[in-house]
């Protein structure tokens, strides 16, 4: 196996967290109701810092789509970028615990599955690169 290609999987999986990241940011910019109304969400009535999660979505996006390009050059984006989802899915679990809606939850079991998914692809390539 060549040295890339012990890491495809990886990028692939940033790939698919990079889609994921970047629907999330342009629907919070672009189409605040619409996905607001699918999600069952409220918007707050000042969305200035929704709109800034928005704009942090896109960024991320944008770095995870980089990396996923050449994801043996950016060995530690992959464990940065779990540990990140890890963290919402604590968050989300955390608001739907407290009452929230159920979307709350669904979206933080989301954020987990592509954290534990690029956590075993990103040990596995980085053993294999030994």
């Amino acid at each position: 196996m060549t040295p890339g290609g012990r890491w495809r999987t990886v990028g692939i999986l940033l790939a698919a967290g990079s889609i994921y990241d970047l629907v999330f940011g342009v629907a919070i910019l672009g189409f605040t109701r619409p996905a607001a109304s699918i999600l069952g969400l409220e918007i707050p009535a000042d969305p200035v810092y929704l709109y800034l999660n928005g704009v942090f979505l896109v960024v991320l996006g944008a770095v995870y789509a980089a990396a996923a390009r050449a994801p043996d050059r950016y060995p530690l984006i992959p464990p940065i970028s779990a540990g990140g989802r890890i963290l919402g899915f604590l968050l989300f679990a955390w608001a739907w615990a407290g009452g929230r809606p159920t979307t709350f939850f669904a979206l933080g079991l989301a954020d987990l599955a592509i954290a534990i998914a690029t956590l075993v692809a990103w040990g596995r390539a980085v053993r294999l690169s030994d």
